[in-house]
């Protein structure tokens, strides 16, 4: 589902390379199909250590790992690892 904010201003550029930044790490904590609770930690502080961030781009921060992380554990394309397995 899309949601239209039609008030939310571009991200700046070091809003980008935050977004880049967590994209990366992201990518490397899915890369061999499964993602731990140690990666979905780092994940989360990630997206929390920026101090100050602006409601649109903790939106995007969320966005982003919703696309890359939830959407493939739903479809089975991801595996979820629990601890002491």
């Amino acid at each position: 589902m899309e949601i239209d904010r039609p008030n939310v201003q571009e991200p700046t550029t070091e809003e980008l390379q935050k977004l880049e930044r967590l994209k990366g790490i992201i990518e490397r904590a899915i890369a061999d199909g499964k993602i731990t609770s140690d990666e979905y930690q780092k994940i989360k502080l990630e997206i929390y250590a920026h101090g100050k961030t602006s409601a649109a781009q903790f939106s995007r921060e969320i966005e982003l790992y919703r696309s890359l992380v939830e959407e493939k554990l739903e479809k089975g394309e991801l595996e979820y690892e629990a601890p002491g397995m």
